[in-house]
């Protein structure tokens, strides 16, 4: 269905909502993050193993040695992306279609290696496998900074009283004064705006204080998880684009995806 109004469909936010809350108790939300996990070794090993044969094969092309060397990351390439298939399928619950491998299918060796380096899977394949890095490199990033404050807010009550930790705005006594400004020219004049706002100190002491923290931390873990769920769902439809057979029933998919 189409919302030529640019609204978002009727329901949209309370379905958003009801998502967040059950994400901790849907199997699924756990194998996305295994997936998510899981991303940045592989990505950094898929990366350097690319760079690494690609330069050498090429460089080497001139005494011979290259020829096979590239056979090698072409031919490993289709392995890894068949892993990455297998993944997606069971960690992310996407289902990709294996794509055709003409290569095999010719005769001669000749013509196998000219279907495999012409082939437009092949690229797609190593095109995955240099996009994985950084994907993994984003979904490292991601997780430790949404886990590390969701978690660290949410176990505030277990040690607010610890001398050595201070939670909330500290500033050692000295408040901060925020002066924002806003100057536009107007013929031959300059009209302007400025606000003084001083941010004092505060720090949980209490244990009312620091429960009401802990809840913000639920509530920032909950939306870490669906967070980390939308970034999988993201990862596992461009999967589908560059590793199915049909990469515009893949994208006519995502775009159904993104509009409901």
């Amino acid at each position: 269905m189409s919302h030529r109004s640019g609204r978002f469909p009727p329901g949209t936010a309370r379905r958003a909502v009801r998502t967040a809350i059950t994400s901790p108790f849907r199997p699924q939300t756990y194998l996305n993050l295994l997936y998510l996990l899981l991303a940045f070794p592989l990505g950094l090993l898929y990366f350097i193993f690319l760079v690494t044969g690609v330069s050498l094969g090429v460089g080497l092309l001139v005494i011979l040695v290259g020829a096979p060397i590239l056979l090698v990351v072409f031919l490993a390439s289709h392995v890894f992306a068949a892993f990455e298939r297998a993944s997606a399928r069971y960690l992310l619950s996407v289902e990709i279609d294996s794509p055709e491998y003409p290569f095999l299918d010719d005769g001669g060796v000749t013509d196998g290696f000219r279907s495999l380096l012409l082939g437009p899977g092949t690229y797609k394949a190593m095109g995955f496998l240099v996009a994985k890095f950084a994907i993994g490199t984003a979904a490292f990033s991601m997780l430790v900074m949404l886990f590390t404050t969701a978690i660290t807010l949410l176990l505030t009550p277990l040690y607010y009283q610890n001398p050595n930790v201070h939670i909330g705005f500290v500033t050692n006594g000295d408040p901060v004064q925020l002066t924002p400004s806003l100057q536009l020219p107007w013929n031959d004049l300059l009209v302007g705006a400025e606000f003084a706002v001083t941010i004092t100190e505060w720090e949980v002491t209490t244990l009312p204080e620091a429960l009401a923290v802990s809840a913000v931390g639920l509530v920032a873990l909950l939306l870490s998880l669906a967070i980390c769920n939308g970034f999988a769902w993201l990862v596992g439809q461009f999967s589908r684009v560059l590793l199915g057979r049909s990469s515009r029933a893949a994208l006519e998919d995502l775009q159904d995806g993104l509009a409901r």
